[in-house]
């Protein structure tokens, strides 16, 4: 029977990332780190040719230019270099793929370290990959998506490096990349210095690895200075107030775009959006198939994985869950205050700068109170992957058929 499930969930595995392959090996647009990666080889800042739109890119003294941050492309240049050699266009998906499969490994790799069996250790990062609101990244390649995909990674390796060989030089060169890529996921750093202030090593030894942590990210930061001077004139400046934007974005836009105002909306699509109703007609509320699909506004965490309700069950009266705690909240603060929302999205992508923590302080708590994951659990993942699935796809179905969803 455990052979049987172990092959049962094998061919599951291979379902999910078969869509993770076709999704990421088809070429499509919005590849805007692929044409910056060409620009910085010509050694400009700006976009030297134009990607297949010039939404959300910053129009500054007549040049285009990208607010997001600069790593991802970086990290693309060698390959778009090679690509460009031979003639192709290197699609952001094609290094996509990879970067998912080794979420997945990394998450895996996690639980093994918290205490998981193998078999729960693979269902978890399932879990995490596909049956939350990253499985909304890993599917599309577009430049949003790429760089959270990117993040995402970055955190798990650093948490990852935290429980293994924990050497603050090596931390603090990940987070100095995931300052590169999305500033407010790097307020992760928070969770590391903390770790270190309140160990039980000798204030000379916490004095010597904090200042490694928070070096690196330092360096890193008077690099984006420098790079926001040079296309901006304002070391500050990283280009959304630039941006080209839908008009709903623009609207919100005008509250400031961090703002108190924007609290109460993200937190809507955070804790309690659901998804939208497919009707056959603007008149009727009759529906039609796919009967639901993603909002693209957002979705609820507790729609798109509603494992996390065990959250609610658990303990976090020891150090380790309250700095955990800490850095969530930490990181979740400017991110709940932005306009943007995440539109268009699965999910509430934006919390992906802190979910490898808060998935983290999920399985490592319900680690220290059951031996293994309840059969109730499992089924919840499992439903939840499924379903996350139905919506996404209901979505993309629409949207080629162009029902405007």
């Amino acid at each position: 029977m455990r052979k049987l499930s172990n092959h049962l969930f094998f061919a599951l595995i291979i379902v999910f990332f078969s869509f993770v392959f076709i999704f990421n090996f088809s070429p499509h647009g919005d590849q805007q780190f692929s044409y910056l990666a060409n620009s910085f080889l010509s050694g400009k800042l700006y976009f030297t040719q134009e990607p297949q739109s010039w939404g959300d890119t910053s129009l500054f003294l007549g040049k285009y230019y990208w607010p997001l941050g600069p790593f991802p492309a970086i990290l693309l240049m060698p390959l778009v270099y090679l690509f460009n050699f031979f003639g192709s266009f290197f699609y952001q998906g094609y290094l996509q793929f990879f970067l998912v499969l080794a979420v997945f490994i990394l998450v895996y790799k996690i639980s093994l370290k918290t205490g998981y069996s193998k078999q729960d250790s693979r269902l978890l990062a399932f879990a995490f990959c596909f049956a939350s609101v990253f499985m909304g990244v890993a599917f599309q390649s577009w430049s949003w998506y790429f760089s959270q995909v990117i993040a995402t990674f970055l955190l798990f390796l650093a948490m990852f490096e935290y429980l293994t060989r924990r050497r603050p030089a090596v931390i603090g060169i990940i987070i100095g990349l995931v300052l590169a890529t999305r500033i407010t996921a790097s307020l992760a750093l928070v969770f590391f210095v903390l770790s270190e202030v309140f160990s039980h090593n000798k204030i000379s030894s916490k004095i010597r690895n904090v200042f490694k942590l928070v070096t690196p990210g330092a360096f890193f930061l008077i690099l984006l200075f420098i790079y926001n001077y040079q296309r901006f004139g304002n070391i500050f400046e990283q280009g959304y107030k630039f941006q080209i934007l839908v008009e709903p974005l623009v609207k919100a836009r005008e509250y400031g775009i961090v703002s108190i105002s924007h609290l109460s909306g993200n937190l809507y699509y955070f804790f309690i959006s659901g998804p939208l109703l497919v009707f056959r007609d603007g008149i009727s509320h009759v529906l039609k198939y796919p009967f639901i699909i993603a909002n693209p506004w957002g979705m609820s965490i507790f729609v798109t994985s509603p494992y996390f309700v065990y959250l609610f069950f658990l303990k976090y009266k020891d150090k380790i869950s309250r700095l955990l705690l800490i850095t969530i909240v930490v990181i979740s603060i400017p991110i709940f205050l932005y306009y943007g929302l995440g539109f268009s999205q699965f999910g509430y992508r934006y919390s992906l700068d802190f979910l490898p923590f808060l998935f983290y302080m999920l399985i490592r708590n319900y680690r220290l109170v059951n031996r293994k994951l309840s059969f109730g659990f499992k089924i919840f993942i499992l439903l939840s992957g499924f379903f996350d699935l139905y919506l996404f796809l209901g979505r993309f179905y629409l949207r080629s058929l162009n029902y405007g969803y």
